[in-house]
């Protein structure tokens, strides 16, 4: 209905003279239903790169949390999750990030419209062992927090090419 606002911007918000964006940057991305046929990998590949590009903290991937309709992916097998970061990072394509734990989530003063990238870098033997232990990626504990990000290698690398 209103598709003139978008002016074939892709992925952007539509522009309103006034508006303030919601908050954390968001895709919005419907499930492929082909994807139930080619199988549970590649749902995870595409949920996981969704995730990554978006910013999306460690503790909202697995109930696919980055997303605008969570019930249509369900929910996601954390070893599964983790499987697939953990290739992506070993490629190079990931870094993990330290985002700091909001003192109420709740509250819509909260500002999520950041650069994850210029959040401060984990260390990479210390980010692996996160990215491997979908235990720790909970609200419970600040590196449910962490955020994995595309590098410049992985902003580079077309998706196609993501293993």
């Amino acid at each position: 209905m209103f598709g003139w606002l978008r002016k074939n911007r892709g992925d952007e918000e539509p522009e309103i003279p006034g508006m303030v964006t919601p908050g954390r940057r968001r895709r919005r991305v419907v499930p492929d239903p082909a994807a139930d046929q080619r199988g549970a990998d590649d749902v995870i590949r595409t949920a996981m790169y969704q995730a990554v590009h978006d910013d999306a903290w460690l503790t909202g991937i697995t109930d696919g949390d980055f997303i605008d309709d969570p019930a249509a992916w369900g929910e996601l097998d954390p070893q599964a999750c983790s499987a697939q970061l953990l290739r992506w990072f070993d490629a190079g394509l990931i870094e993990v990030h330290q985002d700091a734990e909001p003192a109420d989530l709740a509250d819509p003063v909260v500002d999520f419209d950041y650069d994850a990238a210029d959040l401060p870098l984990i260390a990479p033997d210390a980010a692996r062992a996160l990215l491997a232990d979908p235990r720790r990626w909970t609200d419970e504990h600040p590196d449910g927090f962490a955020v994995p990000v595309p590098t410049g290698l992985g902003r580079s690398t077309p998706a196609e090419r993501w293993p």
